[in-house]
């Protein structure tokens, strides 16, 4: 573990603010969830996913969507990348979300662009693609999106086919 440097009290309630410069730097929003862990004589938070528990079945679904339909799948938290179509692990696994699929996952509404056009779903790579978008909702709350995207124009089904592990996702989740 680092050491910040940084000392705070904890209020009548149990509760410690995280420093500003952490939760930026942590990419923590307000409202986010955390985990909370014992470790000997140390409490340590954890930003909590429940796609990060899904990753065996999301790393799956990739696979067998990208290799039947022949196009590229990205499945994210609001953070990273969690699965993604085999040719795309090398650039694409963990890497942190741009602030543009951040915005669109954020909207909640299912996303689609059928032209082919320059979009950046990580910020190091702007892809000239057609994709469609659809949002992982439970209770209200985002919790990542599905992204089908290829560099031929995209069809009204790959829309339909992402809203559709959109819906399994969600389906699992709340089981």
């Amino acid at each position: 573990m680092k050491s910040t440097g940084i000392v705070r009290r904890i209020d009548e309630l149990g509760r410690v603010v995280i420093p500003k410069e952490i939760r930026k730097t942590l990419k923590i929003r307000e409202g986010d969830t955390l985990e909370i862990y014992v470790e000997k004589d140390s409490i340590i938070l954890r930003k909590f996913s429940h796609l990060n528990n899904l990753s065996s079945t999301a790393k799956k679904m990739v696979s067998i969507v990208s290799n039947t339909l022949k196009k590229n799948i990205i499945i994210v938290d609001l953070d990273h990348v969690l699965a993604c179509s085999k040719n795309l692990e090398e650039t694409y696994l963990n890497q942190s979300i741009s602030s543009q699929l951040l915005n669109l996952v954020m909207s909640r509404k299912n996303d689609q662009q059928f032209s082919i056009e320059p979009v950046s779903f990580i910020d190091t790579v702007e892809e000239k693609c057609s994709y469609v978008m659809s949002p992982i909702l439970v209770d209200s709350d985002v919790l990542g999106a599905i992204i089908l995207f290829d560099e031929n124009p995209l069809e009204e089904s790959d829309f339909l086919i992402c809203q559709m592990l959109s819906s399994f996702f969600i389906k699992t989740i709340e089981e």
